[in-house]
């Protein structure tokens, strides 16, 4: 049905259909210069508002601190490494007999010197052991005495022909078994003068008393610690170091710093093995002090020269780089007093303090931006406050 209803519709002429897309064709293009022209007609306007305001200054030229830094072919080096202090010797005095404790004459803290007495226990029971050996010794003499006249009267018997050669060796031999007799109590009463000497405690060496862990009248037993006695000399520091670093020691200053203090060290020597849990070389320095400094941490600080090409920078003035590299702002002379900023790449070699040795694109002696450097990016022009 619909079908033949469209083939009932008659077709429009040729000359209609051309006058119908003549007619769209001049409405859209009438519409689009309309467009066009109410565009043109704004943006004119808005021209002529924007011409009659007053453009606005010039950021003005912002001024800068800067220093000059020079190339330089060695870089001094500190390094600090953390030990404790130590007594040149330690001992913890005991006695070699087991006694009551009689006499105790010093406390903690006490100076003492060599061969000074600390403290002794009670003596009677060997004083009466010695005693007793002395009075046998004087018996044995009195016997051999006697047997000594008695054999020079069986000699002069003999030789007058009224003793017997018999009677001459029993006097003889009876005298050197008397002699042996008293060689015998001699070495009891050596024995018991030994013990008498181990009954008291002597300081070895000039020290300080450094823990007291017994009181007068205590019965010790043989071993049982009374005293802990320092040397009273320079004290030694020990701090584990970076093997890498043994060679150099000895030719480099040291300083060690106890709470706060500086002190000179010298180097004493090395412990010939490494420490298994910190891989490092056990470094011993002797302390030039007399201050009670025993037991306390302290830092050790070398000096050494880091042989490396690079400049002295402050660390504030680098900035985060690209692929752990850093930058530094370099300042480049214009025309008219202005600088041009511009950002060098450099490498870390070493921090002391507040101070950075770097390496990079510096060339020859270069003027930097220390601080602010996040005010700056490259290509700004800038005049400098003053150039050290």
């Amino acid at each position: 049905m619909t079908n033949s209803t469209a083939k009932d519709t008659p077709k429009l002429p040729l000359w209609k259909r051309t006058l119908r897309r003549g007619v769209t064709l001049t409405g859209t293009a009438s519409v689009i210069a309309i467009a066009a022209g109410a565009v043109w007609l704004g943006s004119a306007t808005l021209a002529t508002r924007a011409a009659a305001v007053d453009a606005p200054p010039p950021a003005p030229i912002s001024t800068v601190a800067a220093m000059r830094v020079a190339p330089a072919d060695t870089m001094n080096v500190t390094r600090s490494f953390h030990g404790q202090v130590e007594a040149a010797q330690t001992v913890n005095m005991s006695f070699e007999q087991g006694g009551r404790l009689n006499v105790l004459n010093v406390d903690e803290g006490d100076r003492v010197e060599a061969g000074q007495v600390l403290a002794k226990l009670d003596t009677r029971i060997l004083m009466a052991e010695r005693s007793r050996l002395v009075a046998s010794r004087t018996a044995l003499e009195a016997q051999a005495e006697l047997s000594r006249r008695t054999t020079d009267r069986q000699k002069e018997l003999r030789n007058r022909g009224f003793a017997s050669d018999q009677a001459v060796d029993n006097t003889a031999l009876n005298l050197a078994a008397l002699q042996a007799q008293i060689a015998e109590v001699d070495a009891a009463i050596m024995q018991v003068d030994v013990r008498l000497s181990q009954t008291e405690l002597l300081a070895p060496f000039d020290g300080i008393v450094g823990a007291r862990h017994v009181d007068l009248g205590a019965i010790m037993a043989v071993g049982t610690p009374v005293l802990d006695i320092r040397e009273d000399s320079a004290p030694i520091f020990r701090v584990g170091i970076d093997p890498k670093l043994a060679g150099t020691v000895q030719q480099t200053g040291a300083k060690v710093s106890l709470d706060g203090v500086a002190y000179d060290a010298r180097f004493v020597g090395f412990r010939p093995d490494l420490d298994a849990q910190t891989r490092t070389r056990t470094a011993l320095f002797e302390i030039e002090t007399n201050d009670p400094v025993y037991l306390a941490s302290g830092t050790l600080t070398l000096e050494s020269k880091l042989d490396q090409r690079g400049y002295a920078v402050p660390l504030r003035a680098l900035r985060d780089g690209v692929r752990g590299l850093w930058t530094v702002m370099v300042l480049t002379p214009g025309e008219d007093e202005l600088y041009t900023a511009a950002s060098a790449a450099v490498e870390v070699l070493q921090i002391e303090g507040d101070t950075a040795f770097v390496r990079g694109t510096l060339q020859g002696d270069a003027m930097i931006v220390p601080d602010g450097t996040h005010r700056l990016v490259p290509g700004d022009q800038v005049r400098i406050q003053e150039a050290n």
